[in-house]
């Protein structure tokens, strides 16, 4: 029982560090990238790792140009920084 409980406290620490760590920067090129089809210009590697995640699901979605360009603009607006 006691392993048990060491081993999930491990687990946790070790998924609470993943979860903080910066994104890919290749993944932040490629958004930075994608951000100059729509008009938008953004320093993404300044940007948090969870607004990175927003700007990526956005620019995946099959959403229309003018909805995922407003829906960028608005993830940009509100972005957590570093």
């Amino acid at each position: 029982m006691r392993k048990l409980s060491f081993a999930l406290l491990g687990g946790a620490m070790i998924l609470a560090t993943a979860a903080l760590a910066d994104p890919n920067p290749q993944l932040v090129s490629s958004i930075q990238n994608r951000l100059a089809h729509y008009d938008l210009s953004a320093n993404v590697s300044q940007v948090a790792t969870s607004s990175v995640v927003q700007l990526h699901f956005a620019l995946s979605s099959p959403q229309g140009y003018l909805k995922t360009k407003r829906e960028l603009r608005a993830i940009l607006r509100n972005a957590e920084y570093k």
